[in-house]
């Protein structure tokens, strides 16, 4: 798989300023992608993913991918709302994620959340009256992540669970009666539904690994992400149903239909499509074309000398003390302490420690001891 970080253009645009001549924007196509997750559309023609930080679409059957939104969002884990003319997703534009809203075309980007905290992971009921997200905004310090309830057209928002452990990816069940989430009460490996309009929970199952990205499909089949023996896989009622793929660990997106149980999801950097039932996977080919600028001048590797002898100038000196005579000084440098006379510049290492004081009563340093006296040092 080849990645190029959209950081690059930056760094490459920032480096070519007052420079002459700016060195020529480079295209890179790529056809596949790490830490990438896609979404099917309502009327199942256009599929979401996440690329090199935004958002694209391309065809179902799939084709060259069309970048919907800029460099600057961090955009990430697409969500078509039930109408298909909006895709909600989580951005780390303003100094924090907070959920998004964009048009299919890229027009009319706009904010759905604000304040210091993490919105994530959006899910859209599928009447289309409320998006099902995780957050960390039931604490005003940041705690940890709850399953939450915003009401687009108000901006009303509910908290539906406050278990201590985190709570995250949130998935609708077919009568939008209740939420399946991941949850990392426990051993992190069991999946867990709240009832929307009690706020009761149960547990839905357990694996035999960590459970992440639980999808509610249409004909009620759960697939979830299992991370167990070196593997990474979806599971349906405790069985493997990818083989030997490596599955990203992000929420399948099933083709619409009341029965439907096919969904698309990524693996080994593509994407494909198959069926929760079983069967073989079909893979969706794509390309994204990425333009990005290459520095004016190569990257100035630092020479980093291991061997000389001569002295130099000493660098990380931390904590300073005085002896209580007045005559010492100890201090921590690259990883040691140091004891030295007070009015020369020859110091001396001692035994390593993870702290120093000077004890008052013996007037000796120590590394996290107990002195005569009894006092701490």
């Amino acid at each position: 798989m080849f990645r190029v970080s959209c950081v690059l253009a930056i760094v490459g645009l920032i480096a070519a300023i007052g420079a002459a001549p700016a060195p020529a924007p480079l295209s890179v196509t790529v056809s596949e992608g790490t830490s990438m997750s896609v979404a099917v559309s309502p009327d199942g023609r256009t599929l979401a993913i996440d690329l090199q930080g935004s958002i694209w679409t391309l065809p179902s059957s799939g084709g060259a991918a069309t970048r919907v939104t800029d460099l600057f969002n961090d955009a990430r884990q697409p969500a078509w709302t039930p109408d298909g003319k909006w895709i909600t997703f989580f951005g780390y534009r303003d100094g924090g994620y907070d959920l998004w809203g964009v048009a299919p075309d890229g027009s009319n980007q706009h904010k759905g959340t604000w304040g210091p905290y993490d919105d994530r992971e959006p899910a859209w009921s599928h009447d289309g009256t409320r998006v099902a997200f995780a957050s960390d905004r039931g604490d005003p310090l940041g705690g940890d992540y709850n399953i939450w309830i915003l009401d687009p057209h108000s901006g009303a928002m509910q908290q539906l669970t406050k278990d201590p452990a985190d709570d995250y990816m949130p998935t609708w069940s077919p009568d939008d009666k209740e939420i399946a989430f991941a949850s990392a009460r426990g051993t992190g490996q069991s999946l867990w539904a709240v009832n929307v309009a009690t706020g009761a929970e149960r547990k839905v199952l357990d694996a035999a690994g960590r459970v992440d990205a639980p999808s509610w499909g249409p004909a009620g089949q759960i697939v979830y992400h299992v991370t167990a023996g070196g593997q990474s896989r979806y599971e349906v009622d405790g069985k493997s149903i990818t083989g030997t793929e490596n599955v990203f660990a992000f929420r399948a997106s099933f083709v619409p239909g009341a029965a439907s149980t096919d969904f698309y999801y990524v693996s080994d950097g593509k994407i494909r499509k198959r069926s929760a039932t079983g069967g073989d996977a079909q893979t969706i080919p794509f390309t994204a074309t990425m333009v990005v600028t290459r520095a004016a001048t190569a990257y100035p590797h630092r020479k980093r000398d291991f061997t000389t002898t001569t002295p130099r100038q000493v660098l990380g000196v931390v904590r300073p003390v005085i002896s209580p005579d007045g005559k010492q000084i100890a201090f921590a440098a690259v990883g040691d302490i140091y004891v030295m006379p007070r009015r020369t510049r020859r110091s001396t290492p001692i035994p390593r420690g993870r702290q120093m004081a000077v004890s008052s009563c013996t007037r000796q340093t120590r590394t996290a001891s107990t002195c005569s006296c009894g006092s701490a040092t």
